[in-house]
């Protein structure tokens, strides 16, 4: 069960029960466009920072750890449709175009009042 904490229309943080922790960090306070998430496994553990990449329309390209590592990389279409995602690490990343949110179970992207279909 994974529980959404918003921040306004902003999603803040999404809490994975019993498990771990994602804590968004926008660009700018009247942005959706996102600069890191922090992530924490468990109680206890250390944070780990992720840093965003995003496209001139502010869609993440990229996820970078502290070191510069790439962890996730993507590639959009022009309606949205992923041409390619790809992992080096369990880290998913489900923000899409700028207050885009994926639901994998259904591959919509949540738009707070909406759900979008980028097929």
């Amino acid at each position: 069960r994974t529980t959404f904490l918003w921040d306004g229309m902003r999603l803040a943080q999404e809490c994975r029960l019993g498990r771990s922790s994602s804590l968004y960090i926008y660009s700018d306070q009247g942005s959706h466009e996102p600069l890191a998430r922090v992530d924490r496994a468990a109680p206890g553990e250390a944070d780990e920072v992720l840093y965003y990449h995003t496209d001139v329309n502010g869609a993440p390209e990229e996820m970078t750890d502290g070191g510069g590592n790439i962890v996730w990389e993507a590639g959009y279409q022009v309606w949205g449709n992923l041409t390619h995602e790809k992992e080096t690490r369990p880290v998913q990343q489900n923000l899409r175009f700028q207050g885009q949110y994926l639901d994998r179970e259904t591959g919509l992207h949540y738009n707070l009042y909406r759900f979008y279909d980028p097929d």
